[in-house]
């Protein structure tokens, strides 16, 4: 999610991205149902080849499009965005911290309902406060990286945006911090990016549903968004940084999503946990090594 977007903010931010992504879906369709009407319609053998080959590229490129755009979308199926839905437990992950303040409330909140939560850290924001990264993950929380400075990364040329993702995981590890886990700025991927997280023995972790916190509503705007999706499997995604970030109405809903999920009999547990891996207690004993 932006906090800016072509100088936009608040619900303008919002319908410039429906738009912009109406746009996107339309155009790559047209790319797909062109050719392939063409491909009906045609008589000759030259013709019915070539509105194939054109056909088959307009699905590469929507499926390209899907892939970068969508931030669960996977064509081979490698993605995790959601947990299973049959039980009562789901997650609730914060990206762009640690942030200070907001992130200590952030833990103050779990730690009374006995909850637990997952935390995708910007890099250069755990080299500004590693103690607090630390404490993310001795309280049973599982943390993953979120790059180095948050860049979009499809947009980098390879080697930068591989330094991106190498120095963002390795703040995690000058913290004393292991994790596998790994979650896209904006949740923009690209097939370069994945190979190399798959070299690097990183995780992608992507999201069932987010509420546009960032957008900074009111806490009740952002509570009555999220009430909805209080489901078992569900990934929710929230905000608490960026450093030095005001996230108070994320604060003030927070408090009344984990009443609504303690209300639900919902558990509301790490995405490795949801998922059924044991990453996040890795994660956590080898933090309460080093504090």
């Amino acid at each position: 999610m932006l906090d800016t977007d072509f100088g936009y903010s608040g619900p303008a931010m919002r319908w410039w991205r429906r738009l912009r992504a109406a746009a996107r879906a339309t155009v790559h369709t047209a790319l797909v149902a062109a050719p392939l009407l063409g491909l009906v319609t045609a008589q000759a053998w030259p013709a019915r080849l070539l509105f194939a080959a054109l056909t088959a590229v307009g699905v590469y490129a929507l499926v390209w499009a899907a892939f970068v755009y969508i931030p669960g979308f996977d064509p081979t199926f490698r993605i995790p965005w959601r947990g299973s839905s049959r039980g009562k437990r789901m997650a609730i992950t914060f990206d762009d911290g640690p942030n200070g303040a907001a992130t200590e409330e952030v833990l103050d909140l779990f730690r009374r309902h006995r909850a637990k939560a997952t935390f995708f850290l910007v890099g250069r924001n755990v080299e500004a406060q590693p103690a607090l990264a630390r404490r993310i993950v001795s309280e049973g929380h599982a943390v993953g990286s979120h790059t180095y400075s948050h860049a979009k990364l499809h947009f980098l040329p390879r080697r930068q945006m591989q330094d991106e993702i190498d120095r963002g995981h390795r703040c995690l590890v000058d913290a004393g911090i292991a994790s596998d886990l790994f979650r896209a700025p904006h949740g923009l991927k690209s097939w370069a990016m994945a190979r190399h997280l798959r070299a690097r023995g990183l995780r992608l972790i992507a999201w069932t549903d987010g509420v546009f916190d960032t957008d900074c509503p009111s806490g009740e705007v952002i509570y009555r968004r999220a009430l909805p999706k209080l489901r078992g499997g569900e990934i929710l995604l929230l905000h608490d940084g960026k450093l030095g970030h005001d996230r108070r109405p994320m604060l003030d809903a927070l408090a009344k999503i984990l009443d609504a999920a303690d209300a639900r009999g919902l558990q509301l547990v790490t995405v490795p946990e949801l998922l059924g891996s044991g990453g996040a207690r890795r994660s956590a004993a080898t933090a309460a090594t080093t504090t």
